[in-house]
């Protein structure tokens, strides 16, 4: 019976989506590039949310794509989170670039990251021309200067392409880590993202194609309706599913994957086997799933060389959800979301051979995992704090 309150089990969705109005843009410099086309081809407006934005060449590159927009006219609204600048100071070339004055809360906080994590060098602040010429457009609206919690990553293109998923501005998006973007082209999803954003409907899963949101403005305080509907996914499981997730924790995703595999489910589970945070607290998940269904042959865990920073899940080879939340608290509650939902089975397959190639240089979990117990407490400690801070 299906629970009170969640919506009805897949297998009644019906109005499959046509597969050729959303496309798997893939990862790394090819679905950049992809995007990249997208902002250099736009005509009328550029809406970009960006939970992060790095002052190095992807940056630039993205920075000098939306000037020339502009300057043909078309309207820009870029909203960008000033909460990211401590990640923008940590990683990379640690160079952020649009928050460029370090102010000491998060100057104190990436300085305690980088010493946590091992990350070397000075994050002190260079000019950069090309953004105070974005700030300084008239056709170009930059917000940056508030703390959004906004942590999607979304390109709206003359109202008629949304692409989303998880990939932030930066050359280690680009070059180095494993991220997966998505796109859905026609103006009724755009109108309908912007009705999910707003809160004036509620997600409905027989639509084929809609949109899992949390939003701190539409929402109620410390109530996340997109969490309920993502579990609701994984128990509607009843063949496989395909899991690439870049931060895991949360034990109400852990024990959904955890009663799949018990109930028969295949599960394939891709992460990172080295995480650039919350690393000790996915090798413990990792290795929980491990301990609660006994490891069968239908689980299997996947680690790779290269960070994953991709959010997937891809159920009974038909449905898909995907784009920037995790599965932690934070993504359920305190930071925005933007997740595409889908019931098209050529899109899910896509997806399932995008991550199944990103596996080629993984290893198979098949004895325990080991971490630093000290860090996954530390790690522990800071996801509670910041979602008591933030919900």
């Amino acid at each position: 019976m299906q629970p009170v309150g969640l919506p009805a089990p897949l297998h009644q969705v019906s109005n499959p989506v046509d597969g050729g109005a959303l496309r798997v843009l893939g990862s790394g410099d090819v679905a950049f590039q992809a995007i990249l086309e997208r902002v250099r081809g736009a005509k009328k407006s550029i809406e970009i949310r960006a939970f992060l934005w790095r002052d190095d060449e992807a940056g630039n590159l993205l920075g000098e794509a939306v000037l020339a927009a502009a300057d043909r006219g078309a309207q820009v609204t870029i909203h960008k989170d000033r909460i990211a600048a401590v990640y923008e100071y940590t990683g990379g070339n640690k160079q952020s670039f649009f928050h460029k004055r370090v102010d000491p809360v998060r100057g104190f906080q990436a300085w305690l990251l980088g010493a946590v994590y091992r990350a070397p060098g000075s994050f002190k602040q260079r000019p950069n021309a090309l953004a105070e010429r974005l700030l300084a457009h008239p056709k170009i609206t930059v917000e940056h200067n508030r703390k959004r919690f906004d942590h999607s990553k979304v390109y709206i293109i003359d109202d008629r392409i949304v692409a989303l998923g998880s990939m932030g501005v930066g050359d280690n998006h680009r070059h180095e880590w494993i991220d997966v973007m998505v796109e859905a082209e026609g103006e009724e999803h755009v109108a309908r993202l912007r009705e999910r954003m707003t809160g004036h409907d509620e997600f409905d899963p027989s639509r084929g194609l809609d949109f899992l949101v949390h939003s701190r403005e539409a929402h109620r305080k410390r109530s996340c309706p997109m969490i309920s509907h993502r579990l609701a996914l994984i128990e509607a499981a009843r063949e496989s599913l395909t899991v690439e997730m870049a931060y895991l924790g949360d034990r109400r995703f852990t024990a959904a994957l955890a009663r799949a595999v018990q109930r028969g489910v295949h599960l394939k589970l891709v992460t990172a086997d080295q995480a650039d945070v919350l690393g000790a607290t996915n090798r413990a998940t990792c290795d929980m799933l491990r301990r609660l269904t006994g490891a069968p042959e239908n689980l299997t865990i996947v680690l790779l060389p290269r960070m994953v920073h991709s959010k997937v899940v891809v159920i009974d080879h038909r449905w898909s959800d995907v784009g920037s939340a995790n599965f932690t608290a934070l993504s359920h509650g305190v930071y925005d979301e933007i997740n595409l939902y889908a019931d098209s089975a050529p899109f899910a397959r896509a997806l399932e051979a995008e991550i199944d190639a990103h596996c080629a240089d993984g290893r198979i979990v098949d004895q325990k995992l080991t971490w630093k117990r000290a860090f996954s407490g530390l790690e522990a400690a800071i996801v509670a704090y910041q979602a008591r801070r933030g919900g």
